[in-house]
């Protein structure tokens, strides 16, 4: 692979993987937006801002997306199964809680035995916020900005998403008081 990134088939703007992974850990680390990125990029390459530079906001945000798909694929273990992206199961990309208690990983043995007492020590607790419901889930732009990994990490997939949320359009949402 030579070092870059193409945006499409026949590219007039790639990146470079360097620069994908940079923007990658300052996303995640120092919360910057593509549009902060790119101007950054900008000033480095003329910081008198003399030359017009094309705008390159959106280009830059598919190509970083698309390389957070493929690295979230990649980390999945996606790319060495035969249709590895066609074939991951609902949730197949979702990282398992080490804290969780599993009999087959953290738990030790003769946890099922203990008194009740202690029980608690080896039971799953959950909690839920007041706006679990994801209610910002239904957006407007979705056709324009589908979903790559729609339900194979910790949102269900839409389709079904939708259809429990239409049931639920007669109750009284608390968040509305």
């Amino acid at each position: 692979m030579c070092g870059i990134r193409p945006r499409q088939q026949n590219p007039a703007t790639c990146a470079t993987f360097n620069v994908l992974e940079t923007f990658r850990f300052l996303r995640s680390i120092a919360n910057i937006n593509v549009q902060d990125y790119v101007r950054t990029l900008e000033k480095l390459t003329d910081s008198t801002g003399l030359e017009k530079v094309p705008d390159r906001r959106v280009a830059f945000g598919r190509m970083a997306r698309q390389y957070s798909y493929l690295k979230m694929m990649k980390r999945g273990g996606r790319g060495h199964e035969a249709n590895g992206i066609v074939t991951t199961p609902p949730g197949g990309l979702a990282v398992r809680c080490w804290a969780c208690p599993d009999a087959s990983r953290n738990l030790p043995s003769g946890w099922d035995k203990v008194p009740e007492s202690k029980a608690y020590l080896y039971k799953l607790m959950l909690a839920f916020d007041a706006n679990f419901r994801l209610k910002n889930k239904l957006r407007a732009g979705e056709r324009m900005d589908p979903a790559l990994t729609d339900g194979l990490g910790y949102p269900s997939r839409s389709g079904p998403y939708k259809e429990h949320i239409k049931t639920l359009v007669d109750e009284k949402d608390v968040s509305a008081l």
